[in-house]
């Protein structure tokens, strides 16, 4: 990647806002024993202003393939790499047809990256107890480090609502903000939507599992939340007092809690 800054900015420290997302459909698979994860992400665009490019913020990811698809132009195209600004940790990617305006729009982006204990983005925890290490898959987003995990838009006024869906090995558990509504073990080649066909073809040979989430209301990036690994919780249904309705209440830890935990 070039280490160039995108030309054109009104504003060095914002991102432009001739584009706005609305909405991520966030994909992520995590290999807790490989110590990495990879994912897609596609992003429901508002075109505020005609442009030729897309700008947006990544951190410490390999990006791979990314298109987009215009409802105005009706066709998709290749959104080319055209710069990375370090500094600014922003991709900026170049369209052959420009988006109008008042149009919409959705970016499509692979994905992959490795869980470090830095403690930042999508980040590695353990537990050392009884001379065995369980790995955990964390996140710490806020202020700016959704980019690390995911491409987004990762400034706090961006507001957007998020669908989640996590792929983990099955004898493992992933939380993030919303509910589950559906979780399924993976058999390849059966109902596999074709837009992670590439992630789920490596669970080959090995159990995993495939878990969605209800979506968010509108929030910022920094406050999307998901993790993964051999947790253990308690479990109650209680009757709110207000409303009447039931509720299942959550308590989840990390195992082996009386071990010693490394970053």
């Amino acid at each position: 990647m070039s280490d160039t800054a995108p030309s054109g900015d009104a504003d060095k420290y914002r991102l432009p806002t001739n584009v706005r997302p609305t909405h991520y459909d966030v994909t992520i698979k995590t290999d807790l024993e490989e110590l990495t994860f990879q994912g897609l992400v596609k992003v429901s665009l508002d075109i505020k202003a005609e442009t030729p490019k897309i700008v947006l913020n990544t951190s410490e990811l390999d990006l791979g393939k990314a298109s987009i698809y215009s409802d105005a132009l009706k066709a998709e195209q290749v959104a080319t790499f055209s710069s990375f600004d370090k500094a600014q940790e922003r991709t900026t990617y170049q369209l052959n047809d420009v988006l109008p305006a008042g149009s919409k729009a959705e970016l499509k982006i692979t994905f992959s990256g490795k869980l470090t204990g830095n403690m930042l983005g999508y980040y590695k925890s353990s537990w050392e107890h009884e001379g065995k290490t369980k790995n955990y898959g964390l996140t710490q987003f806020e202020p700016t480090a959704a980019r690390r995990a995911f491409p987004c838009w990762d400034e706090p006024l961006l507001k957007a609502t998020f669908a989640i869906t996590l792929i983990s090995r099955a004898d493992t558990d992933s939380l993030t903000n919303m509910p589950a509504i559906s979780e399924e073990v993976i058999e390849p080649g059966v109902n596999t939507p074709a837009d992670i066909a590439n992630i789920i073809a490596t669970t080959r040979n090995e159990k995993w599992k495939i878990t969605e989430y209800e979506t968010t209301p509108p929030m910022s990036s920094y406050i999307v939340a998901f993790a993964n690994g051999p947790f253990e919780f308690l479990e109650k249904s209680v009757v709110m007092p207000l409303s009447g309705h039931d509720r299942t209440l959550l308590v989840i830890f990390q195992i082996a809690v009386k071990g010693k935990r490394t970053p």
